[in-house]
């Protein structure tokens, strides 16, 4: 018995076991200070050669995203008015099957995009 606590207990309190169960235990805490710490303007963290700017990473994030939905959108936009443009000009060339599809196709766009026939 004495032998197998010898060859576990040092693996139970290695560091990384250590580490694992206080962040396990003060999960809550460390949530709420990296949210506070994230949103505040000149947060910076450094961990030897390694240097954060959270405030800069959080605002180039939110810029990030907002340039996504904006090209997210246009594309939508711009595949309603092919869509449109084709139905309105090559209808006869599909099956009505083809044809329907597309025309659900556009009216979904239309209710994504805001956009009116």
């Amino acid at each position: 018995m004495l032998e197998w606590i010898k060859v576990i207990g040092p693996l139970i309190l290695s560091w990384p076991i250590v580490v694992l169960v206080l962040s396990l235990v003060f999960r809550r805490h460390l949530v709420t200070l990296l949210g506070r710490f994230a949103g505040a303007a000149g947060s910076k963290a450094e961990l030897g050669p390694l240097k954060l700017e959270f405030g800069q990473i959080v605002a180039d994030s939110k810029e990030a995203v907002g340039n996504v939905n904006k090209l997210t959108e246009l594309m939508a936009q711009s595949r309603l008015l092919e869509l449109e443009i084709t139905a309105e000009n090559f209808s006869a060339v599909f099956t009505v099957e083809q044809r329907n599809r597309m025309q659900q196709h556009i009216e979904h766009l239309r209710d994504l995009t805001g956009v009116g026939s």
